[in-house]
C-alpha cells in the first residue's frame, strides 16, 4: 500500500491543457465536416454508378468495313441529389462524345435507375476487342459523367454479345 501513496497524480494545469487541446481538435473536426472542407470525403462516385454488366453489339449494315454501328446497353443509377450528364463513352480504345454518338438518355436525373443505350456510328477500323473472334469476351467500357461541379469516370467490363467484324 505504501507504493500507491508515494505516486503523484497529474497536476491540474496539465489536465486543463490536455482538455483544451482535445476540445480544439474535436471542434476543428466538426467544423471541417460541417462546412464540407474535404469535398466528397470518402465518396468519390457522387451517387452515379453502373449496375451489372454492360453489353456491346457491333453490326455492319453496309456489308463493307466502312460503317459500323456499335450499341452499348447498360443499367445506371443516380442516387445523388443532382442530375448527372453523360459527357463521353469509351469502348475498347475508342472515345465518343454526344456529338459523335446518340446517348439515350443524355442526362440521369436524381433518383434515376434504369437502362441507358448508347448508339455509335463509326467509319474506321475497330479494335480487336470488338471483333467477331471476341464474342462472349469482355470489352473495356467507361462512361464519363458530370454531376454538378464533379466529373468522374465509371469503368466497367462489358460483354461483347455479337459482332460482324471479322477483324
Amino acid at each position: 500500500m505504501r507504493i500507491l501513496k508515494s505516486r503523484r497524480a497529474i497536476s491540474g494545469a496539465v489536465t486543463a491543457l490536455i482538455l483544451v487541446i482535445v476540445s480544439v481538435a474535436l471542434a476543428l473536426a466538426v467544423a471541417v465536416f460541417a462546412f464540407n472542407l474535404f469535398g466528397s470525403f470518402g465518396n468519390t462516385n457522387a451517387g452515379v454508378q453502373i449496375i451489372g454488366t454492360p453489353t456491346v453489339v457491333v453490326s455492319n449494315t453496309t456489308g463493307t468495313h466502312s460503317k459500323w454501328n456499335i450499341t452499348i446497353t447498360l443499367t445506371m443509377k443516380n442516387s445523388g441529389s443532382a442530375p448527372a450528364a453523360i459527357n463521353s463513352v469509351t469502348v475498347g480504345n475508342l472515345t465518343f462524345t454526344p456529338s459523335d454518338a446518340t446517348f439515350n438518355p443524355t442526362s440521369l436525373y436524381s433518383g434515376f435507375d434504369g437502362s441507358v443505350t448508347i448508339n455509335i456510328t463509326y467509319s474506321k477500323y475497330l479494335p480487336g476487342s470488338l471483333a467477331k473472334t471476341n464474342v462472349g469476351g469482355t470489352v473495356p467500357v467507361s462512361i464519363t459523367v458530370s454531376e454538378g461541379s464533379l466529373t468522374l469516370t465509371l469503368p466497367a467490363q462489358a460483354t461483347l454479345q455479337s459482332s460482324t467484324d471479322t477483324g
